[in-house]
């Protein structure tokens, strides 16, 4: 996007900075803030919102201006994704159409059903994005959180499968390199 000569020569110059913020704090969200567990998200965010806002007294240099955008103040900084092209926030679950929602047909396995939440969306959306950009990821956290499902999602489901090959790979807590 930003070696895309056209998309910086269309905006001004305010515009440029707020894209480039804005990318900032979404990649601080995705790489350090997501490295706490559930139970340290809110006090994480808490934290987060009072440096990007320039409120932490502690901090030896503050910023010049509030950077966060205002939807922030709704919700936690884990609950939006950031659109550079169009220079807007949205919230993840307004990526989803809700009147067609988890409408499984009436054969579905039982094992095949992934009820769509937040979470599910958030972590579609980047795994397709990794995957389009190359960009390498790893999904961490206890076993039984559906990882492998939202990542099989994808793979399976979410990629054009005249570009995309998809081989599987099992691996376990069991498995070992002999």
């Amino acid at each position: 996007m930003f070696d895309n000569d056209n998309f910086i020569t269309t905006m001004d110059k305010k515009q440029v900075h707020a894209t480039i913020e804005s990318c900032f704090i979404f990649s601080a969200i995705w790489s350090l803030c997501i490295s706490t567990n559930t139970e340290y998200r809110r006090p994480f965010d808490m934290q987060f919102k009072k440096i990007c806002n320039g409120e932490l007294d502690t901090m030896k240099v503050k910023l010049e201006k509030k950077i966060l955008p205002s939807s922030f103040d709704r919700g936690l900084i884990y609950d939006y994704v950031f659109f550079p092209e169009k220079n807007e926030w949205k919230h993840w679950m307004d990526l989803v159409n809700k009147d067609t929602l988890d409408q499984f047909p009436k054969n579905t396995q039982v094992q095949d059903i992934i009820v769509t939440t937040v979470d599910t969306i958030r972590y579609n959306h980047l795994q397709e994005f990794f995957i389009h950009h190359e960009i390498q990821s790893l999904f961490v956290g206890p076993t039984g959180t559906g990882k492998s499902a939202y990542i099989q999602n994808v793979l399976l489901n979410k990629l054009n499968r005249d570009k995309f090959i998809t081989i599987e790979v099992g691996f376990s807590a069991q498995t070992q390199a002999n």
